[in-house]
């Protein structure tokens, strides 16, 4: 808990010298907002020409609209899903929508993962635009960084009206290829982040002790790791299981603060009573945590950025197939905003225990 307080504390005093020196940023091109730092700037109007012209990419934008829409159907899926709670009770949701905060909804130490993930997601979403707008022959304006808190970002901005004369199929081409990239994403690092990490594993690590179990009366605590089991040597949950299903009676062998140690406990329920997960060592650990956070930053992108709300691209998208049908804009904002007050209803909903 100290951690998250000092790095709150360091946070506020972060902003305080930002607003401090207000004029000296803004002077230099920045603006600059309580919580929020951005930096603008006209920038070229062609990226990467000759990669926005090829054919591979000419492929994958025609996929990115397949891959926007089902991104819109899966954040559609997830925000409903998550409000299940309220409509049955009885039958909790297995979908949680809850906001990744470090120190908060997630362990501080995480911080530098999830940040650096963000800003590589993020950075490369805009880049998907902006090669897009080349390839369909868009102008492109500004870009920029924006700092929001502590969450980095990105953004850049097409010719507007050069966008607004465009086809609706290069519309929806340089609205999709952000959404398309991150679901791509999250594909590639999916496997690395489910797969690799039992590969990666050195023993089991025990997070917590249950009171009064085996465990607890054989004085296990957490921060031990558990390295063998009767002599066999175990790095994931299954293996652990498989060993202690094959009897009562069980030496452990034991990574303690104090070194190695062979520790004998009995349980007639084949039960431990431990917490645990993977135990890596001090070098594999950032790689694997990485992997897990660029899959889940992506994913989440590719969802949430991909259903249509006010302000994400799945609201551009949505409102642009609505005009194609003769729906006014207004139409789309006002469904818009109900899914947005939707979205709110479920991350309160995801602090509700069940």
């Amino acid at each position: 808990m100290a951690s998250s307080v000092e790095f709150f504390i360091g946070l506020l005093v972060f902003w305080v010298v930002v607003l401090g020196l207000r004029n000296y940023l803004t002077r230099k091109g920045f603006s600059v907002y309580p919580f929020l730092l951005m930096w603008k700037k006209g920038t070229r109007d062609q990226w990467f020409p000759r990669l926005a012209n090829s054919r591979s990419f000419k492929v994958f934008e025609t996929l990115s609209v397949v891959l926007a829409i089902v991104s819109m159907i899966g954040g559609l899926y997830l925000i409903l899903s998550s409000l299940s709670t309220l409509l049955f009770p009885a039958r909790p949701s297995a979908v949680k929508l809850e906001p990744i905060i470090p120190g908060v909804t997630v362990g501080i130490d995480q911080a530098p993962y999830i940040l650096l993930s963000i800003g590589i997601s993020v950075v490369l979403h805009e880049l998907m635009h902006a090669i897009s707008s080349t390839s369909n022959r868009v102008p492109v304006k500004s870009g920029g960084f924006i700092l929001l808190a502590f969450f980095p970002g990105a953004f850049v901005e097409p010719d507007e009206n050069s966008f607004l004369e465009s086809s609706l199929i290069a519309k929806l081409k340089i609205i999709s290829a952000g959404i398309a990239i991150n679901l791509v994403l999250a594909g590639i690092f999916f496997p690395l982040a489910v797969y690799l990490p039992p590969l990666l594993s050195h023993g089991i690590y025990i997070e917590g002790v249950i009171p009064n179990s085996a465990a607890y009366n054989a004085s296990l605590h957490p921060g031990y790791v558990i390295q063998s089991v009767n002599g066999v040597a175990v790095s994931t949950p299954s293996q652990l299981k498989s060993l202690l299903e094959s009897s009562t009676r069980y030496t452990l062998g034991l990574l303690t603060p104090n070194g190695t140690q062979f520790v004998n406990v009995t349980s007639q329920t084949h039960f431990l009573g431990v917490y645990i997960s993977y135990y890596y060592p001090w070098y594999v650990y950032p790689f694997v945590a990485f992997f897990l956070w660029m899959f889940v930053v992506n994913f989440s992108l590719a969802l949430l950025n991909g259903a249509p709300l006010i302000i994400t691209d799945g609201g551009k998208i949505f409102t642009e197939l609505l005009k194609r049908i003769h729906v006014s804009e207004r139409v789309s904002m006002v469904i818009q905003s109900f899914l947005v007050l939707l979205l709110v209803l479920a991350i309160s909903v995801s602090f509700i225990p069940q």
